[in-house]
């Protein structure tokens, strides 16, 4: 039933009419009604729903370095070119690709801030690529930041230096986790010039990982406490741009992340510092391609319909849950570990105590 309110809009259904207001204006539009979806259709809904998840993996996992100094529009556009990357895919077709069979150049020169872009603070451009060892390096001509920074404080009398800094982060969406692999820095002062040179990265690189290369550019100021620089990188100037994409070299068998999440976990605990490999918590992409796969194979065997997938977007509360549950499984995982060791210890024989003695068997 529809009704009238005291202003005068509509609201309510009238058979299959539903009637409503929007910002002073009446609305009438067709009733909701549910739709047999195609197996194409399908595909589609779950191939967003990973395009979206594998965007805010990134934008998670980068959080780090550009704070929450960013445009209203970064998180379109992340989902953007996340979705041109997997899309322009020429080794899979939709429902059976994710990232790793994406064109990831369409992820290189992503701003993460438009109103101060990395690509015009700088004045140089960056060359990245990967050597002869698989190793990413960055090239760099000669800096002088009187010439090749474009900064909002050019002359102020605040800013104390500068700070140049590249992150080389890896991604394995397959075995669900991701790893900052290490970060370069430069530091100079407003008019002292910095010779070429070239960055690389020699830490191990985990197996089968996308990987993928942050620049950005700080301006300092001396903090007379502390004895150090301290950015001046606000909403208004945080230029961060990702300026580098490369594919795995390699591939990592089933379970590998799992491992390595609780190896950096021990390190973690016995260092004290905070472990490097993080949990992909709430990514769902690899059900949603398990069970796109499934769901052909049972159309081709039996020509059996299969009803539509529940839509793999989850909420804060089902993603923390996550969390706690595999955090948990380390946990009790490395628990089980200390306990065998431990067990392994006692009951282990000290031969030099039988030096010289009789033993019966």
């Amino acid at each position: 039933m529809a009704v009238i309110d005291s202003k005068g809009g509509i609201h309510g259904t009238a058979g299959s009419v539903v009637y409503r207001s929007y910002r002073g204006m009446n609305i009438v539009q067709g009733r909701p009604r549910r739709f047999k979806q195609t197996q194409a259709s399908q595909e589609a809904a779950g191939e967003f729903g990973l395009i979206s998840q594998a965007s805010k993996i990134l934008r998670e996992a980068f959080r780090p370095f550009y704070h929450h100094f960013y445009d209203g529009g970064m998180v379109n556009r992340m989902t953007a070119a996340v979705s041109r990357s997997i899309r322009g895919s020429r080794s899979r077709e939709r429902g059976d690709r994710d990232l790793h069979d994406g064109e990831l150049s369409f992820l290189e020169g992503l701003e993460f801030n438009e109103d101060s872009k990395f690509s015009q603070a700088l004045q140089i451009k960056p060359q990245v690529k990967r050597n002869e060892k698989g190793q990413v390096s960055i090239s760099l001509p000669e800096i002088d930041p009187r010439r090749d920074f474009v900064t909002p404080f050019k002359g102020h009398y605040r800013v104390t230096g500068y700070r140049l800094s590249f992150v080389l982060a890896g991604f394995n969406f397959r075995e669900e986790f991701y790893e900052y692999i290490g970060e370069k820095k430069i530091s100079m002062g407003p008019g002292t010039p910095t010779k070429a040179q070239e960055l690389v990265f020699e830490q191990e690189v985990p197996k089968g990982c996308l990987l993928l290369v942050l620049g950005m550019l700080e301006c300092t100021d001396t903090n007379v406490y502390k004895n150090e620089q301290e950015p001046l990188n606000s909403k208004d100037f945080n230029p961060v741009s990702l300026i580098g994409a490369f594919h795995s070299e390699d591939e990592a068998q089933e379970g590998y992340g799992e491992s390595r999440i609780i190896q950096h976990y021990e390190e973690a605990e016995a260092t004290g510092i905070p472990t490097r490999t993080q949990m992909m918590t709430g990514y769902r992409g690899n059900d949603v391609l398990a069970s796109r796969r499934a769901w052909r194979a049972t159309q081709i065997s039996k020509g059996e319909p299969v009803m539509r997938e529940k839509s793999p977007g989850q909420s804060d509360q089902e993603r923390r849950r996550l969390q706690q549950e595999m955090e948990q499984r380390v946990r009790e995982k490395l628990e089980q570990m200390r306990q065998q060791a431990a067990i392994a210890k006692e009951t282990a024989i000290d031969t030099s105590k039988l030096m010289g003695k009789r033993v019966k068997f």
